[in-house]
C-alpha cells in the first residue's frame, strides 16, 4: 500500500534572496528563511530555478521556487515551496541581497526542519544562533579578548586566501563524529569523496582534499548570534538536466556560516552578539557556481579560486528590486564583459 502523502500547511515568513547570473541563465539564490513567528531560521540544501509571474499593468509580481531544508544532521530533507511578492519587500542589504515577506507551503511541524533559533534585532534584521567550535583551553582566551579571530583559510581549509578572511561558525551544536567533520568540510583522513552528475554510464569521483582534523580538536562549542546582514553567501553546485531529472542547485556547506572581513580584521564579541564595522567587511559580487557534471566543477566551490564558473550577484538596493531588474534586463546577456574582484590564494 502506498504511503499517504503528507498534508501541507501554509506558513508566513521572511526570505532573504540574491539575484544571480551565470552563463546562459539567471536565477535566485535563497540565503536564509525566517519562519515560526520569527523564531527559527532555515538554510536551503538544494533549490530550484525560480518561476516568475509579472503583471506589468498593475505593477505587482511574484516568484515561486522550491527549497529542500532540514535540521542539522538531518538524513532526510523536506521540500518546501516559497512565494514572494514584489510589494512585500522589507529591506535591502549592503551586499545587494533583499528580504521579502513570503508564504511557505510545507509539512506540519515546520519548526523541526530549522537549522536553529533566531531573533529580531533592534534594527529589524534577524540574528542567527550559531556555534564556533574550538579546543577547550582556547575558550577563556577568546572570552577575555572580546574578539574572535578570523581565518584566512579557504572553504576546504587547504589554501590561504590573500584578500579576505572569514569568521567561521556552524549550525551544529557539537562536532561528535566523522560525519559532522565532513559537514564542515573537514575529515580525519583529509579526503572527502564527491560524485559528478551527468548522463555518463559511470560517474567520475572527486577525492577532495580538505583540512585534516579530529573531533578532539573541536571539543568545545561557543554560542553566538550573527546578524543575517553579515553572513556571506554560500558557493553553489549546478546539477544539469541528467537522467530525466530537472536541473537544480546545491548549496555547498549548508551547515557552515561565514562572515567575510578584510585580512587581519577580527570579529567583535559583545555578550553573545557578533558585530563587524561596515568598513571592515569584505564582500564579493559573485559566488562560485561549479558545474557538477565535471570533477573540476565539483572542486571549484571549495578551492575558491575559480573565476570562470561563477554566479554574478546583482547589487540590488532600495530603488531597484529583483523584479524591476528582471523586467528591465529580460532576454539579455548579463555575463559577457562582466568583471569580478576575485578571491585570491596566497602562493604555495
Amino acid at each position: 500500500m502506498a504511503a499517504r502523502p503528507e498534508r501541507l500547511r501554509e506558513y508566513q515568513g521572511f526570505i532573504k534572496v540574491r539575484l544571480a547570473h551565470s552563463r546562459g541563465r539567471s536565477y535566485l539564490i535563497p540565503d536564509v528563511l525566517i519562519a515560526v513567528a520569527g523564531s527559527r531560521y532555515f538554510f536551503p540544501s538544494f533549490f530550484s530555478p525560480p518561476r516568475l509571474v509579472f503583471d506589468i499593468e498593475l505593477g505587482r509580481h511574484f516568484v515561486d521556487f522550491d527549497m529542500d531544508v532540514g535540521a542539522p544532521r538531518a538524513d532526510l530533507q523536506a521540500r518546501i515551496k516559497i512565494r514572494a511578492r514584489s510589494e512585500d519587500r522589507i529591506r535591502s542589504y549592503p551586499d545587494g541581497a533583499q528580504l521579502y515577506r513570503c508564504t511557505i507551503l510545507g509539512p506540519r511541524r515546520l519548526h523541526a526542519l530549522a537549522k536553529g533559533e533566531c531573533r529580531q534585532a533592534s534594527d529589524g534584521d534577524y540574528s542567527l544562533r550559531v556555534y564556533h567550535h574550538t579546543a577547550c583551553e582556547t575558550v577563556p582566551k577568546i572570552e577575555a579578548s572580546g574578539v574572535l579571530w578570523s581565518s584566512s583559510w579557504n572553504l576546504a581549509g587547504t589554501r590561504e586566501l590573500a584578500n579576505v578572511s572569514y569568521g567561521y561558525f556552524t549550525t551544529l551544536p557539537n562536532i561528535r563524529d566523522r560525519d559532522d567533520l565532513a559537514r564542515v568540510a573537514m575529515a580525519t583522513t583529509g579526503i572527502i569523496h564527491m560524485q559528478t552528475t551527468s548522463d555518463r554510464p559511470v560517474e567520475d569521483v572527486l577525492d577532495l582534499r580538505v583540512l585534516r582534523r579530529s573531533t578532539n580538536e573541536h571539543s568545545h562549542a561557543m554560542v553566538f548570534d550573527v546578524p543575517c546582514g553579515l553572513v556571506a553567501p554560500c558557493h553553489l553546485l549546478f546539477h544539469p538536466f541528467a537522467r530525466g531529472q530537472p536541473a537544480y542547485y546545491e548549496v555547498m556547506g549548508p551547515e557552515i556560516v561565514r562572515v567575510g572581513v578584510k585580512p587581519g580584521v577580527n570579529l567583535l564579541i559583545q555578550g553573545r552578539n557578533i558585530s563587524v564595522a561596515e568598513e571592515d567587511m569584505r564582500r564579493f559580487t559573485y559566488v562560485v557556481a561549479g558545474d557538477a557534471s565535471s570533477v573540476t566543477g565539483l572542486e571549484a566551490p571549495f578551492k575558491e579560486d575559480e573565476t570562470e564558473q561563477v554566479g554574478h550577484l546583482d547589487q540590488l538596493n532600495d530603488e531597484t528590486d529583483l523584479f524591476d531588474f528582471w523586467i528591465a534586463h529580460r532576454n539579455s546577456d548579463q555575463v559577457s564583459g562582466r568583471e569580478i574582484d576575485p578571491r585570491l590564494l596566497k602562493p604555495r
